[in-house]
């Protein structure tokens, strides 16, 4: 009985669990940029980037909207560039969902990327979350040039917090408060785990001083898009 007593007293005072560092850092190595460019067989000519993470070592997720010029253009290049490494990798389009804009791509190169796991349970309100990607606003700030965006870089780490009662009316998302910004897209809002909760899609637009807020792609999209594309994800 006392044993018992004192197992739960532990538990009232340690208060909610912390994320690990460690696992951030592993999930961010199967997060990449996904480099758009236009190329006419003599010059290469940087169009945008986004971002985009594995769910298998070949297979690539991110948003439809990031990939959208690709699928007008056939002039048009796909890059997947990893966090580490010393290259990046064509791909190709697999499946393209423009309702939820969820897109997946696949590796052409014999190239490949550590898959991330999705969390396949219920999210808790008000949980901490981590966005990763690539933001065009810390590209900027330093400077790269075209040659060193499409290099391996490690990605951009933010935390927030999950406000899962609100969400968007054209599909099911997650309203959270981690920093994104243009190059977010795509990229994988994680929990403290280190596993995919959702699939960083849009933000609020901020006036002074309003706070900004940040949607991400529901698990139950993103879980049946990937089922209709006839991939299995590692679960956890």
């Amino acid at each position: 009985m006392l044993r018992a007593l004192l197992a739960l007293i532990l538990l009232l005072v340690a208060g909610p669990a912390r994320a690990d560092p460690s696992d951030i850092a592993a999930a961010s190595r199967g997060v990449v940029r996904v480099v758009l460019v236009q190329s006419d067989g003599a010059t290469v000519q940087y169009v945008g980037h986004g971002s985009g993470f594995a769910v298998s070592p070949t297979l690539i997720v991110t948003n439809a909207h990031v990939i959208a010029s690709a699928r007008e253009d056939d002039t048009m290049l796909i890059g997947v560039v990893p966090s580490e490494g010393s290259i990046g990798f064509l791909a190709k389009i697999v499946a393209v969902s423009p309702r939820n804009d969820l897109a997946l791509l696949r590796l052409v190169d014999k190239g490949s990327v550590a898959p991330l796991t999705l969390f396949p349970g219920a999210i808790e309100d008000g949980a901490e979350v981590y966005a990763v990607g690539y933001p065009g606003n810390v590209d900027l700030a330093q400077g790269l040039s075209l040659a060193e965006i499409v290099e391996p870089q490690s990605a951009v780490k933010t935390r927030g917090y999950l406000s899962a009662g609100r969400s968007s009316r054209q599909f099911e998302t997650l309203l959270h408060t981690a920093p994104v910004g243009s190059g977010n897209s795509g990229g994988p809002l994680l929990d403290t785990c280190g596993r995919v909760i959702g699939v960083n899609s849009f933000g609020t637009l901020s006036e002074g001083a309003d706070s900004e807020f940040y949607f991400a792609v529901s698990p139950r999209e993103l879980a049946g898009f990937l089922r209709e594309a006839g991939v299995k994800p590692r679960l956890g």
